[in-house]
């Protein structure tokens, strides 16, 4: 049998690029591949051939505002090569062999995941072959652009990578790229290049969302069966991002289904999803997706036989999460289209205990019942326009609502009767934070020619803060007392505008430079932000290419974390009062090389940050008045991070995998904390390796394996407390004072872990089998301090003292799971 078709599908997603039939290409003794990318970028169509069409073919050819159709038959002109253009794709093929029905490529929400790269299509090439590869690639290897630290990945890449509960994930997958640590096990977080967690700017189509996560981070706020692509920026980052200090990720959703009604439902241990997508009318498309979890029901059977064996006392615990995402497109006329999307993101936590006792025949009653309820979650209206000035410039507006928000309530009330005298007291703590943002940009793309291409454009925001506002009632018998705290709303403008170019200067050097300029404004304080970026890169070898960046970034807003958790509860605050904003200037280097076919890969990456008017809690901040003002808790300090990054990876074909190494760095310094003496950051994950491997066994049958090992990390460990003595006894109590100790002064011992996933194609659909932690390795995620009994004995006397013990915290053990997706 012959060698099976190779078909490459190159795919750069824009809503008006698929109306500009024209193109300019300026090409000399250019790569086909090269070329065919460049159109792509243009006109939005996608290029179709075997691999061994074009081998070593390069192309000269210079054309200005031509139709696609000419610039394609002079470039195919006095070759082999005939093309057809059908829809979106433009067809090769060799002139002299048969013809057959052309693959149409298979839509990549209808495709199923356990045989999307090998599908079954009718033969274009011969009429013996009748199996082709089928394989997309959203981006430009990272040897062809300017860019350091930059990943596209794709909706394949979120089901590849198998997560806790079967449940495919956005940030969890971004845990596995170089430079990236994961946090506390199995939860959501994100540390990149020595950054803190809200260093990084999460945005969904371009609007920023500031709560991504849902209990706690065990999922991400994210609908994986609804999403595109996502574009990510970890050290070169362009000029039209801003307001984070480490890392900038954009969600970009799907489009409605032009061709029919299509989605797909899934059942899983922990959730359940829909999605659908279609046309409305001939020039309108919807999606809609709708994912809930079902701890709800999982755990009320549960509590109910808890309860049940104990009428004493009882527990109280209900937990779900859903989110919703709606987008309709409508193409107003050939160069204009219309959207408008809604995100909706909504968890809701009630727990609680009930005790009830009594003594002495009921002469003694006591009665104890407590109830805390916590709500949080993201709203996002979006409207917009794509308009195509002409074949060169193009326009993206948009008008954005957008709102976080956190409510919670603690309510505690006490009853104690003694035959006819009752007495009870009742204790109420609410507390709630919010952001309310009102957004309008405008984006513009500019194709000066062949190898100059602009970006520009502006933007303004008016935020609405709410920190922490919080309420205490307390009552009795005799009176009843309230109070809150002096916080209040705190409105705030801010003003955006960048230009960007990315600029060819021949075959071996593109540089990409821009400038990014911010103002701040809040309670009659303005602050300005400029925020140069400047990346370049040279190929010395058609397989080899060496980068250099620069970039600054500044961030006027902040989460305040009291944990290592990200919780609903953490604060979002401006740059006020005495504070000033944070910002972070980083250097970079890279070596990439690729193999001629591009399915093998390999890079080196180095950086070296340094971090400003870092803002964090001061040392023992909650020995301070509970309603005083909330800044009077805050510090600001410093921090550097650096690293080196390594990857190889193999990129196509039925086996594909990818293996990372991290070295890295990361510490801080604050004269209010630790003395004023520099400390490690928390994450500070010394070592890192990540291994991703995905093997198509057969159309039916996927494999996924993901393992990762790590340096522990670090944790504030009190090896020193003052004891409380008993003098009434023979011993001492247990209990104690902590002493201040260095901050981050131990490492955890190793994290390590292997993940597998299964994916079976089965009828109109395929199950996902996944295992957690397949070989059981119990992790340390934290160190606790308790104390034991030590017995002294004597020949008269018996007397016992107690000494400190630390115990290892560990979490989760190996958690097997499974679902099934239908698709329609």
């Amino acid at each position: 049998m012959k060698r099976p078709l190779l078909v490459i599908v190159l795919v750069l997603w824009s809503a008006f690029a698929a109306m500009a039939q024209k193109v300019s290409i300026s090409a000399d003794n250019q790569p086909a591949a090269t070329v065919f990318r460049s159109i792509v970028e243009q006109t939005g169509k996608n290029f179709v051939y075997p691999s061994e069409l074009l081998s070593d073919m390069r192309v000269t050819l210079h054309a200005t505002d031509r139709p696609l159709k000419q610039v394609l038959s002079e470039m195919f002109s006095g070759t082999e090569i005939e093309f057809k253009i059908k829809g979106d794709n433009v067809i090769l093929r060799r002139k002299a062999e048969k013809r057959e029905p052309e693959p149409e490529p298979e839509p990549e929400k209808r495709q199923n995941p356990a045989a999307r790269q090998v599908a079954k299509v009718p033969a274009v090439m011969s009429d013996t072959l009748n199996e082709v590869v089928v394989l997309s690639r959203l981006e430009a290897p990272a040897i062809e652009t300017a860019e350091i630290g930059a990943n596209k990945i794709t909706a394949d890449d979120l089901r590849d990578t198998p997560v806790l509960f079967g449940e495919t994930d956005v940030i969890k997958t971004l845990q596995t790229q170089a430079g990236v640590s994961d946090g506390v096990e199995g939860l959501a977080g994100m540390y990149v290049h020595g950054g803190n967690a809200d260093e990084n700017l999460f945005m969904l189509d371009n609007v920023p969302l500031y709560q991504v996560n849902h209990f706690a981070g065990l999922f991400s706020a994210f609908n994986p069966e609804v999403i595109h692509h996502i574009d990510f920026y970890k050290s070169t980052v362009p000029a039209r991002y801003d307001g984070r200090l480490s890392s900038f990720l954009d969600v970009r959703l799907q489009n409605g289904d032009h061709e029919g009604h299509h989605g797909s439902a899934r059942l899983g241990l922990t959730s359940a999803a829909f999605n659908i997508s279609g046309r409305l009318e001939r020039k309108t498309t919807y999606l809609v997706g709708i994912r809930r979890s079902w701890f709800d029901l999982l755990t009320t059977p549960t509590l109910a036989i808890a309860n049940a064996a104990d009428d004493n006392e009882k527990t109280r615990f209900r937990y779900h999460f859903m989110d919703l995402n709606a987008r309709i497109t409508h193409k107003i006329s050939p160069c204009a289209n219309a959207f408008v999307s809604v995100y909706f993101g909504d968890d809701n936590l009630k727990t609680g205990s009930k005790e009830n006792y009594s003594i002495g025949g009921h002469s003694y009653e006591s009665y104890f019942d407590e109830r805390f309820d916590l709500r949080w979650g993201n709203l996002l209206v979006q409207a917009g326009l794509n308009y195509s000035f002409n074949p060169k410039l193009k326009a993206e507006f948009t008008g954005a609502y957008t709102r976080f928000f956190s409510d919670m309530k603690r309510d505690l009330y006490n009853a104690d009767k003694l035959q006819e005298h009752t007495r009870s007291s009742r204790s109420i703590l609410t507390a709630d934070n919010s952001i309310d943002d009102w957004i309008v940009r405008g984006d513009f793309d500019w194709l000066y020619d062949q190898n100059n291409s602009v970006r520009f454009g502006g933007g303004y925001t008016r935020h609405a803060f709410l920190p922490e506002r919080m309420r205490r009632q307390y009552e009795n018998d005799l009176a009843r007392l309230t109070s809150s705290d002096s916080t209040r709303r705190y409105g705030a403008n801010e003003f955006n505008a960048y230009i960007e170019d990315d600029w060819r200067l021949g075959q071996r050097l593109r540089i990409n430079a821009g400038l990014h300029a911010s103002l701040f404004n809040i309670d009659g304080k303005t602050s300005c932000g400029l925020s140069p970026r400047l990346s370049m890169s040279y190929r010395p070898a058609a397989s080899l290419s060496v980068k250099a960046a620069f970039s600054r970034t500044v961030q006027y807003v902040h989460q305040l974390n009291q944990s290592y958790l990200s919780l609903p509860t953490d604060q979002w605050i401006p740059v006020t009062g005495k504070f000033k904003p944070q910002s972070a200037d980083k250097i970079s280097i890279g070596g990439y090389w690729q193999t001629a076919s591009g399915s093998y890969a390999a890079s080196v990456e180095g950086y070296y940050k340094w971090m400003h008017n870092l803002i964090d809690y001061r040392d023992e901040y909650y020995l301070r008045p509970p309603l005083e003002r909330w800044d009077a808790q805050l510090c600001s300090g410093r921090g550097t991070a650096k690293g080196v990054d390594v990857k190889v990876e193999k990129v196509f074909g039925r086996l594909r995998g990818r293996l990372s190494y991290s070295l890295a760095w990361a510490d801080r310094n604050f004269a209010e904390k630790n003395g004023g003496l520099t400390y490690p950051a928390k994450f500070d994950n010394r070592h890192t390796v990540n291994v991703v491997l995905n093997w198509q066994v057969s159309e039916k049958v996927g494999l996924n394996a993901f393992w990762t090992g790590h340096s522990g990390n670090r944790f504030t460990l009190l090896s020193q407390v003052w004891d409380d003595p008993d003098f009434g006894e023979l011993h001492f109590s247990s209990g104690y004072s902590p002493l201040r100790a260095p901050i981050n002064n131990y490492r955890l011992p190793f994290y390590h872990r292997l993940d597998l996933s299964c994916t079976i194609n089965q009828g109109q659909g395929y199950w996902t089998i996944s295992l957690y932690n397949a070989y059981c390795h119990m992790n340390t995620v934290a160190i606790t301090r308790g104390d034991r009994m030590v017995n002294i004995s004597s020949d008269d006397s018996q007397y016992g003292y107690y000494e400190p013990v630390f115990k290892k915290v560990k979490m989760l053990p190996v958690i097997p799971s499974i679902s099934y997706t239908w698709l329609f």
